[in-house]
């Protein structure tokens, strides 16, 4: 696959008065392409909206397979900290494994507190039994077939990974646990959306969340979407909930700075 600068970590242009900071993490295997227009929606409505490129993403599935959670968690976190000095509480989000990573920052002692708000597309926050053979299998068989593209709009094709490395999938699977575990944690508000007909990550992951979480949590079906609804049918209006969500949710970005 070659890879776009839509591929590349993004930043919008600076806002004299700005609704507020924004980080939107990416999928597994995937690249910030799968957010960009999430991303330049609501900077077209006044957030300053960073778009980060995870470790090992974007480049050769051999190098993601060097790559850990940790390096993943450890990017976006950075990300919410530089945000967080700029403009005091912040918004997170992400779309599957940047689902995860945008609820683990929600976990983080010294990041959650200045989380205003999360919303969560299609987040991974159930593993399949399978995965716990990733990492033995990947001494045979490094990579095994994409599982990117899950998207029922004909005319978009996923900046994505042709192939998928076992190792990482352990390191994905690790996180998901990880994740998983510490859900009770979360009190920021979330928006929790699910595309019913997903064949990448299983939809009662968003059960899973709703359930678990101490914070409120509202709701969307994405109907007419599969897995990257932020590239799918349902992008518009799934664009337009989170603006609202989030203009709900929070503080402007002056008053947290007061």
């Amino acid at each position: 696959m070659a890879f776009s600068e839509l591929s590349q970590p993004w930043r919008s242009a600076p806002h004299s008065n700005p609704a507020g900071g924004l980080l939107l993490c990416h999928g597994f295997t995937g690249t910030p392409h799968a957010v960009r227009p999430w991303a330049e929606d609501h900077a077209a409505h006044g957030w300053d909206v960073r778009t980060p490129l995870l470790p090992g993403h974007g480049s050769t599935w051999q190098e993601m397979s060097a790559s850990t959670w940790q390096d993943w968690y450890r990017t976006v976190r950075e990300s919410a900290l530089e945000l967080q000095r700029e403009h005091g509480t912040i918004g997170v989000g992400g779309i599957s494994m940047g689902g995860t990573l945008a609820a683990a920052l929600a976990e983080d002692p010294a990041v959650a507190p200045h989380i205003g708000a999360l919303v969560l597309v299609n987040a991974a926050m159930v593993d399949s039994p399978v995965w716990a053979l990733a990492p033995a299998l990947s001494r045979l068989v490094p990579s095994v077939g994409a599982i990117a593209g899950d998207i029922r709009r004909e005319d978009v094709v996923e900046e994505a990974y042709d192939r998928t490395p076992l190792r990482a999938v352990g390191e994905l699977r690790a996180l998901v646990r990880r994740t998983r575990e510490g859900l009770g944690r979360i009190t920021a508000p979330a928006l929790v959306a699910v595309s019913p007909q997903d064949r990448t990550v299983p939809p009662r992951s968003s059960d899973v969340i709703a359930s678990r979480v101490a914070g409120p949590v509202e709701r969307m079906t994405l109907g007419a979407s599969g897995h990257l609804a932020t590239l799918d049918h349902d992008a518009e209006d799934l664009f337009a909930r989170s603006r609202a969500h989030l203009v709900r949710r929070m503080p402007t970005s002056t008053e947290t700075r007061r």
